[in-house]
Formats: structure tokens, C-alpha cells, sequence
């Protein structure tokens, strides 16, 4: 399974109800008091985020060390165009890309791209994964 910022935060949330020691009564009135929710998996992520926070709070009074989240960084359009055309065009992907891009998109390189010029050699990554399947 992927692991998503909100994933990773209900995660780090159950560490924190170990290391505090709750119980699962006083764990959900936490829950409950951050959010008028009873789980966690009924939670937006802003939510979440409250309830991280008020677990910390009980971790500090406790004298242990808070826990940290780092959000996971999701990849721009141009770092995913560059993962994707690296699996479908293979080892010479680099210097397929950049034909492509020169030719019919007309630009020196995929840095130099607009969103609307990423979308259509997303295009052509598509159409060149389809030919290979066939």
C-alpha cells in the first residue's frame, strides 16, 4: 500500500498512544475532544493533525520526547513525466524524451515545458506504453 501523508499521520498517531500508554477509553476521548469524532479513519487530515498535536501535549507532560511529522512531498508534473518516461521508453529514455520533445513539441528540454506541454508528452509516453503492450 502507498503510504499518503494522512496514512503516515494515523500511524504516528497510534505510536503515540503506545509510548504514552493509553488506554483505548482514554485514547478515543482524545479523539473525541479534538474532533467529536470516535476514530481516527473518520477524520480529515486537518483533524488528524489536531489530534497529533493534543497526543504531543500528553507525551510533553509525561517528560518523553514529542514525535515529529515530516508531509511527504508529492513529485511535480515534470519529475513524474521524467519516473514515468524512464519505465515505459527503457534504458535510452533520456535521448528518446528529448527527440520527442524537440521535434514535436518544439522546446529544448523537458524543463523548458508548460503544464499543457507536459500533459501531451504524457501523451505520447501513454500511446508509446500502449504500442508496447499490444
Amino acid at each position: 500500500m502507498k503510504k499518503t501523508n494522512r496514512t503516515k499521520l494515523i500511524s504516528l498517531i497510534h505510536a503515540q498512544k503506545s509510548t504514552a500508554r493509553l488506554d483505548d477509553e482514554t485514547y478515543r476521548t482524545i479523539i473525541f475532544g479534538a474532533t467529536g469524532k470516535d476514530s481516527c479513519t473518520d477524520c480529515t487530515q486537518p483533524e488528524l493533525a489536531k489530534i497529533f498535536d493534543d497526543l504531543n501535549i500528553v507525551l510533553e507532560k509525561q517528560g518523553k520526547e514529542k514525535y515529529r511529522f515530516f508531509p511527504l512531498r508529492q513529485p511535480t508534473q515534470t519529475e513524474t513525466v521524467r519516473i514515468r518516461a524512464k519505465k515505459i521508453l527503457g534504458t535510452d529514455w533520456q535521448a528518446r524524451l528529448d527527440q520527442f520533445i524537440q521535434t514535436k513539441v518544439r522546446k529544448s528540454s523537458l524543463s523548458c515545458l508548460t503544464q499543457k506541454e507536459l500533459r501531451q508528452v504524457m501523451g505520447f509516453l501513454s500511446a508509446v506504453e500502449r504500442n508496447a503492450k499490444k
